[in-house]
């Protein structure tokens, strides 16, 4: 019998296969990146694939530019593939990280034991996989071909990485998913293991630790709502159109570089029961305006009604609308971070989604001004195809995880949502440091003591524990909290549905093109009809394209309407990956009604310039979006990730 390998003393791994999942064939890069697959013919011609090959080495080994590797890899294509459409497959090849690699790297770092990459890679992916990988950023140690100047299999990287490491053969645990790799570095002396990139990596590795006699544990199956096959499943899209790398920048530095006016549907009458009141707010969250504007009223906050939530970082203009039948207060309403522009009489109430769009002025910060023309050139491209009309990541909570009590709601499973929102939960799912004790202590049972431990933001938290600690049940603990609560969840939940449809028709490049059995939106009303046999794809394809009609995901429920064929199976399939399945949701006693949503939004009265001021260089960017289009989405388009100050919960 053959002894066990000796323990390593660093975890040498493979990117591309290894830590980030990637895109396996040209076709499938296509697919990610939204670009039409016209390479069918080339990828049978033998010299071409030669010819690629060749490129790719040269491009890996840093001694080629990337302008001029896309634009040679179109010439080899032979103009089937524009270097414009070369450079957003290559943006899109990475798809993202396996699951439990980043966990799985932290507990061997904590082992003792070093954690090294050696890569055949290029410096655009090296720099795309430092902005999104999280995997990527716990590995210490880092080594690529476009750093070393040579390629693996060659012996001379693996000597490369000795030499730059100080670690001996004996030392070293190396996986890789490419045989040749994996047959070099066992040449050389090195212990490696030959990762099947279709399985998991993370278990794969854990277990070739464990048999080095290194106590992992192995990466943990996650039985939570909301995941799939024990892998989390993340609410926000995984790719946009345009997988853009930069410039970046920071919003919201100051209220001033963020101006949000709504834009109305309908004129108020002048007579009506409700004041319509046109407010602008500065730096102030949407539930103190409703306060404040209640409290001057003297109406409950529910008898004020919105068309929607603006931003708290920002200053923003909107109507709100009072029921106030008797006669307006004698004094006006004056606060330091309110104007009353006009008021107007109306008979009916504001309610949600009563607008016609928003109109956004923003300043981008910490960005060199100079890449205004590289932003033009991508505003313009989403002004003729539409936006990818993602929800963003402030519909899903603090910790990212309504989509989870969402799905939890609609389920009616009151101890899995209470044991995740005050306890430990599966430990999925991170939470805030300040919150630890107050969790332990609500773990072992002892809610009178975790009340005081919540932190001032930690309003639903406080009071499920609050009412646990009096002796309700758990489901009564969680209704109490009211329906406001409740809907956000399961908002947030049918949200994550939307953007899984919407993640997977960006994957194919359907979705901003009608297929049979989609449902279609109207240009921007809420009118819907079903592409059907008897309907002509070419002329609602048309139609499409002059944006007098899109295609449309779900906000799933009970009343909702639904498409037919492929496209019913894919938003079947995305409902069941977040915990709930189509025929749970029927039976579900408290399901949502459910709408549908257009996955494209017109980009209109869009442009960009750039400018200095005295708090330095900036772009500014003006444009007109649908209702509950974000802002945040164009801009992650525009310029890739932006950063925003760190705010408090309310």
């Amino acid at each position: 019998m053959n002894a066990a390998p000796s323990p390593p003393k660093v975890l040498c791994l493979d990117l591309g296969g290894v830590v980030v999942r990637i895109c396996r064939s040209w076709e499938e890069g296509c697919a990610a990146a939204g670009v039409p697959y016209r390479a069918k013919a080339a990828e049978t011609d033998r010299e071409f694939l030669i010819e690629r090959a060749r490129l790719v080495e040269v491009y890996q080994r840093g001694a080629l530019a990337h302008s001029d590797f896309v634009a040679a890899v179109s010439a080899a294509f032979g103009g089937a593939h524009s270097p414009d459409e070369i450079d957003r497959i290559h943006g899109a090849w990475i798809i993202g990280d396996y699951p439990g690699m980043r966990e799985l790297l932290l507990e061997v770092q904590a082992r003792g034991i070093r954690v090294a990459c050696l890569s055949n890679t290029n410096h655009v992916h090296w720099q795309q996989m430092h902005a999104t990988s999280d995997a990527f950023n716990a590995i210490e140690i880092r080594h690529a071909s476009h750093l070393f100047g040579v390629n693996k299999p060659h012996a001379d990287i693996y000597r490369a990485f000795e030499s730059a490491t100080g670690f001996q053969a004996a030392d070293i645990l190396f996986a890789d998913d490419l045989a040749e790799n994996i047959e070099a570095a066992r040449a050389l002396g090195w212990n490696a293991l030959h990762i099947d990139h279709a399985g998991s990596p993370a278990e794969q590795i854990a277990a070739a630790l464990i048999a080095c006699g290194i106590p992992i544990q192995m990466p943990a199956v996650s039985s939570a709502a909301g995941t799939n096959g024990g892998v989390s499943v993340s609410p926000l899209v995984p790719r946009t159109l345009i997988n853009a790398l930069g410039p970046n920048g920071r919003i919201k530095v100051r209220p001033e570089d963020f101006l949000v006016d709504e834009l109305p549907l309908y004129e108020p009458s002048g007579d009506g029961e409700h004041l319509f009141v046109a407010v602008q707010k500065r730096d102030m969250a949407h539930d103190e305006l409703i306060r404040i504007v209640a409290r001057h009223f003297g109406v409950a906050p529910r008898d004020v009604g919105f068309a929607g939530r603006k931003d708290k970082r920002a200053i923003t203009r909107q109507v709100l609308s009072v029921n106030l039948p008797s006669a307006e207060p004698a004094t006006p309403l004056t606060h330091e971070r309110v104007e009353v522009l006009w008021t107007v009489r109306h008979r009916n109430k504001v309610r949600l989604g009563h607008l016609a769009g928003n109109r956004f002025v923003i300043r981008v910060r910490d960005v060199d001004p100079l890449q205004v023309t590289v932003v033009h050139k991508r505003l313009q491209t989403l002004v003729r195809s539409g936006m990818p009309n993602a929800i963003g990541r402030q519909r899903f909570g603090v910790r990212q995880d309504g989509h989870l009590l969402g799905a939890w709601c609609v389920l009616e499973q009151w101890d899995t949502l209470v044991d995740h929102l005050i306890a430990l939960g599966d430990g999925s799912v991170p939470f805030p440091l300040h919150q630890r004790a107050a969790r332990e202590a609500c773990a072992q049972g002892r809610f009178g003591d975790a009340v005081s431990l919540w932190g001032e933001g930690d309003i639903a938290e406080r009071r499920v524990t609050t009412a646990i600690a009096r002796g309700a049940k758990v489901a009564r603990a969680v209704k109490d909290l009211g329906g406001e609560h409740l809907r956000f969840w399961t908002s947030a939940w049918q949200s994550a549905v939307f953007n899984q449809v919407l993640g997977a028709r960006l994957a194919d490049g359907s979705w901003n093109v009608p297929c049979e059995g989609d449902v279609m939106q109207v240009g921007d009303t809420s009118r819907c009809f079903v592409i059907g046999a008897d309907d002509s794809l070419e002329d609602v394809r048309r139609r499409c394209s002059a944006f007098e009609t899109t295609p449309t995901g779900p906000l799933p429920g009970t009343s909702v309407r639904t498409p037919t064929g492929v496209t019913r199976d894919l938003e079947c399939s995305a409902m069941q990956s977040l915990g709930v399945s189509a025929d749970q949701l029927a039976g579900a006693a408290h399901a949502p009604a459910g709408d549908r949503r257009a996955l494209r939004a017109a980009v209109r009265a869009a442009s960009v310039e750039s400018g200095v001021d005295e708090h330095g260089g900036f772009i500014l960017l003006r444009f007109e979006l649908p209702p509950g289009s974000y802002a945040t989405t164009l801009l992650d388009e525009l310029l890739g990730s932006v950063g925003e100050p760190v705010l408090d919960a309310h």
